[in-house]
């Protein structure tokens, strides 16, 4: 390997460098860009549920209304409005209002059962 391959192989790495480094920023572009969108949209899932294989039951926001509905696999069903003051907020995927202590005692409960 002479000089003209090495000077070869060190332009192809930085191509590559280059155009992984587009893609990173592209990426984040997109995605941000996406996430802004979903996040200052008038719809928005608050809770769901799996009730059967392919079945899920959900709660949606959609403008300043809630309501339940089901969704199956090529159909959505509405349910029934859901009052705002009957709403469990959750934050970073865990329920609030409840105290960790509890849940490790009911997990240590649940794991003494077994």
């Amino acid at each position: 390997m002479g000089f003209d391959g090495f000077i070869q192989l060190v332009t192809v790495l930085i191509i590559f460098i280059l155009v992984l480094l587009v893609t990173y920023f592209t990426t984040r572009f997109v995605g941000g860009y996406a996430k802004n969108k979903v996040m200052n949209g008038n719809i928005e899932i608050i809770d769901s549920a799996k009730v059967a294989p392919s079945k899920y039951i959900a709660i949606v926001r959609i403008a300043s209304k809630y309501a339940a509905i089901g969704i199956g696999k090529d159909e959505i069903t509405y349910l029934f409005d859901v009052p705002e003051d009957a709403i469990v907020e959750r934050s970073q995927g865990t329920v609030m209002n409840y105290d960790f202590k509890e849940l490790m005692e009911k997990a240590r409960a649940r794991m003494g059962k077994k």
